[in-house]
């Protein structure tokens, strides 16, 4: 009895470090998703822009993308993706969305945007038919939320 006790009592003691050793990376999970759920709306964006998933693509963007008046090319897309993402560090470029961009029209807080700065390739059927051709580019994508409770959305974006 007295060995079956004293085996259990290591056991349990290696079971709960593997249990609060879970918990902690899943907690932590949780956090760094909290962080890059901005970042990841504008990977997504160019998933579902590579899919031609219209709808998909419009839950990336903030309403006025969702406008008629918007010609989304899929008919000429070969593929699009992401060469590189990274958040703009320059407080200029973020600045200029919110007094001289949309950030001036929609209210946008300096603490509900972020701005990543994303390096893509795309490639079309043919060339000169749209705005862009063939190549790589890197363009700003402004991602904002209303608060703090909201998700992050693709507002702007370009060079």
């Amino acid at each position: 009895m007295k060995l079956k006790l004293k085996l259990s009592i290591p056991v349990m003691i290696i079971a709960f470090i593997i249990l609060v050793g879970c918990s902690t990376e899943k907690n932590n999970k949780t956090a760094d998703s909290k962080v890059d759920s901005a970042q990841s709306v504008v990977v997504n964006h160019f998933r579902y822009y590579n899919e031609k998933n219209k709808d998909r693509l419009l839950t990336t963007l903030t309403e006025h993308w969702n406008a008629s008046n918007v010609i989304w090319g899929f008919e000429n897309l070969d593929s699009i993706k992401i060469v590189n993402i990274e958040e703009e560090k320059d407080e200029k470029v973020k600045k200029g969305y919110l007094s001289n961009g949309r950030g001036r029209i929609n209210g946008t807080k300096e603490n509900n945007v972020k701005v990543y700065k994303v390096n893509y390739e795309v490639k079309y059927k043919k060339d000169g038919v749209g705005p862009q051709d063939s190549g790589i580019y890197d363009w700003w994508y402004f991602v904002i939320r209303k608060d703090e409770n909201s998700p992050w959305l693709i507002d702007d974006m370009g060079v």
